[in-house]
């Protein structure tokens, strides 16, 4: 292991310890939107049950 191993080693720690919060914390962010985007569709689009369903009424005919 060289001088120059060593040094990347400690701007890799060095990078990780600076950087992993704020890569934490829009992670966390981005879910967070996700979730509220999600539950959004899912309250403005009420789920259709089979019977409901275009498809399902044409096969029901036949």
């Amino acid at each position: 292991m060289t001088v120059d191993d060593v040094i990347a080693a400690l701007a890799g720690v060095t990078a990780l310890r600076v950087f992993a919060p704020d890569m934490c914390k829009a992670a966390r962010l981005l879910l967070r939107a996700g979730v509220q985007v999600g539950v959004s569709e899912l309250l403005q689009n009420p789920a259709r049950t089979p019977a409901s369903t275009p498809q399902a009424s044409h096969d029901q005919e036949a």
